[in-house]
């Protein structure tokens, strides 16, 4: 009887691991693979409680450049936060684009903050980067900016 059973589990072992195929081949890897993947993470994240990172994760700005995803967020502790999960969302992108050679690079977003003159001089320091020959009339006619 023991051999028997013995047999028996093989025959089940061997049958589980025939049901379990795993798929060679890879996602063709676009940008909007990428954006998909990475919305599934955001979704899975956001069921698991991390509403936060969910948040982070969809209005991040995504691009693809060879084999590498590049994450734009909004700030450093966004940045920060997406670093100490790195690793568990580049496996999970790499299992569900079946390609091992993907990458994630995260960095922050370079907001240009245009800055408002409202001072004389400040309208001068402008205007004189526009055209630097505003600096030689200027000095030329001895001009005051500050009245």
């Amino acid at each position: 009887m023991g051999v028997a059973a013995a047999e028996n589990a093989a025959t089940q072992q061997t049958t589980v691991a025939a049901e379990v195929v795993i798929s060679n081949e890879p996602v063709e890897l676009t940008q909007a693979s990428a954006k998909e993947t990475i919305v599934k993470f955001a979704n899975l994240k956001n069921e698991a409680g991390a509403r936060q990172l969910f948040a982070t994760l969809s209005t991040a700005v995504i691009q693809l450049q060879d084999m590498t995803i590049g994450v734009e967020v909004h700030n450093e502790a966004q940045r920060e936060k997406l670093n100490e999960i790195k690793q568990d969302m580049l496996d999970f992108i790499r299992k569900d684009l079946s390609n091992n050679g993907v990458l994630i690079d995260i960095r922050v977003m370079q907001h240009h903050q245009e800055t408002k003159a409202y001072k004389p001089t400040d309208k001068f320091k402008m205007l004189a980067e526009k055209n630097p020959a505003l600096l030689e009339l200027k000095k030329r006619f001895d001009l005051e900016i500050e009245y």
